[in-house]
């Protein structure tokens, strides 16, 4: 049982281990470029970056959003990247879930994690995480399987969450890679948005 309470921060700490001297190669263009040019296998190639990113913070989820944008067009995009997105939030939440029983050590290593309070209107809480983009991504999704959010509530809310910040990087997300140009200031704008709304969202719910 010892080994088994250590096997889900060993996972997430070997992807990003593994991952990090990468970063700098993993752009939208480059993942574009390695995906099959059939739409089925450049989906399911996307989907399974999804999956490898949320074991690693090195992956830049950005990325990933503008990959989808380059690839498919607007519908099919923002279908394959909002599941991709959901199965980057769920692997860690269920490797958290493992670790409920450590959750006072978690939070002896991140005291910043406590003031989520997750478990006060979880599907709220969840939502309004999502839509803030409060990160590491993959830590508070740990966070969030290890406090024992519910997963029909971590589930729906990080969707509803989720939803703007996906279809906004899937819309702009390229221009993120065209640092100083006109798309690049105003593929900023809607993430700075939402962050602002949900803060207000978030200090409105604590009152």
């Amino acid at each position: 049982m010892k080994r088994c309470r250590w096997l889900a921060p060993l996972v997430l700490a070997a992807g990003a281990l593994a991952l990090w001297p990468l970063r700098a190669h993993l752009t939208a263009d480059r993942i574009a470029a390695w995906s099959p040019r059939q739409a089925a296998l450049a989906g399911l190639f996307l989907w399974a970056l999804y999956a490898v990113k949320s074991l690693s913070v090195a992956f830049p989820l950005s990325a990933l959003e503008a990959a989808g944008g380059l690839l498919f067009p607007l519908p099919a995009a923002l279908a394959v990247n909002l599941l991709g997105v959901m199965t980057a939030q769920l692997i860690p939440f269920l490797l958290g879930r493992r670790e409920q029983t450590e959750l006072a050590q978690l939070l002896l290593r991140y005291p910043r994690l406590e003031a989520l309070q997750p478990r006060r209107r979880p599907r709220e809480a969840v939502f309004l995480l999502r839509l803030a983009g409060a990160g590491p991504g993959d830590l508070v999704s740990f966070y969030l399987g290890a406090a024992g959010i519910p997963p029909k509530a971590y589930l729906t809310g990080g969707f509803w969450g989720s939803l703007p910040r996906v279809a906004a990087a899937t819309v702009l997300g390229a221009a993120l890679w065209e640092f100083g140009s006109p798309r690049f200031w105003l593929s900023l704008l809607p993430g700075a948005v939402l962050t602002g709304i949900s803060l207000f969202l978030w200090r409105f719910r604590k009152t």
